[in-house]
């Protein structure tokens, strides 16, 4: 497997789309130098390489400031200064003709992608954002696109033919080893919470939840209690986007905190609005979490979840939730469907994305 530059977002705990891709590539062999988004110089970013496991090192660059990409001349200047720091890395860590692998590149993509092909790179974009202007650009630039759901697969492909290649988002289970579902004896974060717990693993996103339906739910059946996390970047202090009792918002969780916080739950919840183009697109990353642990899951009917439907308990308004809820609390802790959905988790760990992208990228 060829080594890899894999430009996407913040490293946090690797858990986001361009950065299950660094994830997967490593577990598979190849070494990987992650660079998250450019900071400006006026912040002063520490721009130390640091390993954050085996064959995987991530770095964030600084450029001048992002606004002035909208002067000509600029975006071909501030791509050079944060190409130079990753090829400087990509060396220190003895990369040789690597794949490049980015995100959005914004206004720097045609600079940025020349220059890593003029150094040998195979360039393969990723993620891509269906509504972002810049979209063709990005994908005229690159050698490759990959893309992680079927409906931007078919409706990309009818476009750019054979330069699409679908994937999908790898989940780690290291996290997970050893972990069983437990929601009688819950981590301190949830001891106060009653049961039963309908848990959503993520921040609370108005934007992406059927908020009505949801409030509904909540409203009928006040002795459920909804449970999701703070972001990492909100205050404690923030108000509960739910008003209502029964709707909890934890602190945000270190990786292994959080993990033990999901295996608490007695059901993982996606109320997910049908309604939203984005998540029309992007198939939801939580599943996995619930399935590694084989938790029964309860969701509103997304594209992405028909083909599991046998897996997971589905409704759309909210007494048909009521009733998936209901069945799903009621599955015994020996179904075998809960040994299904570990298999089913298996077959999309970051291992086996690592393997796809051998079989895809060489």
């Amino acid at each position: 497997m060829r080594d890899a530059i894999v430009c996407g977002y913040e490293w946090g705990s690797g858990t986001g789309p361009v950065e299950r891709v660094a994830v997967a590539l490593a577990r598979v062999g190849a070494k990987v130098l992650h660079c998250s988004p450019a900071t400006s110089l006026a912040k002063k970013p520490d721009t130390e390489l640091r390993q954050v496991e085996s064959n995987l090192f991530t770095f964030k660059p600084w450029a001048y400031a992002y606004r002035l990409n909208r002067i000509p001349g600029l975006p071909g200047i501030q791509s050079g200064v944060v190409t130079r720091q990753i090829l400087q890395h990509a060396q220190e860590l003895g990369l040789e003709k690597p794949l490049f692998i980015y995100a959005n590149l914004g206004r720097m993509v045609v600079p940025f992608c020349e220059t890593m092909r003029n150094h040998g790179c195979f360039l393969v974009h990723t993620r891509p954002d269906y509504a972002d202007t810049l979209l063709p650009v990005h994908v005229d630039q690159s050698d490759l696109t990959l893309v992680f759901s079927q409906t931007l697969y078919h409706r990309m492909r009818a476009k750019w033919g054979e330069k699409i290649r679908l994937g999908f988002f790898g989940v780690d289970l290291l996290p997970f080893q050893g972990i069983q579902m437990d929601a009688e004896n819950p981590p301190a974060a949830l001891a106060k919470i009653p049961r039963p717990r309908l848990g959503y693993a993520g921040s609370f996103a108005k934007d992406f939840l059927n908020i009505p339906v949801l409030r509904e739910l909540l409203d009928r059946r006040r002795d459920w209690n909804f449970i999701s996390f703070r972001g990492r970047t909100q205050g404690p202090a923030a108000e509960p986007d739910v008003p209502l009792p029964n709707a909890q918002r934890l602190p945000w969780q270190e990786p292994e905190q959080f993990v033990r916080c999901v295996a608490g739950f007695d059901v993982g919840f996606m109320p997910y609005d049908c309604f939203s183009t984005v998540l029309f697109n992007n198939p939801p990353m939580k599943l996995w979490d619930y399935f590694a642990l084989g938790m029964p899951v309860v969701a509103t009917p997304m594209i992405h979840l028909w083909e599991y439907e046998h897996l997971i308990y589905l409704g759309e308004t909210a007494k048909e939730l009521e009733a998936a809820v209901e069945k799903a609390l009621a599955e015994p802790s020996g179904s075998p469907l809960r040994q299904k959905r570990k298999e089913v988790a298996e077959q999309h760990s970051a291992e086996a994305f690592g393997r796809l992208l051998e079989q895809i990228l060489r």
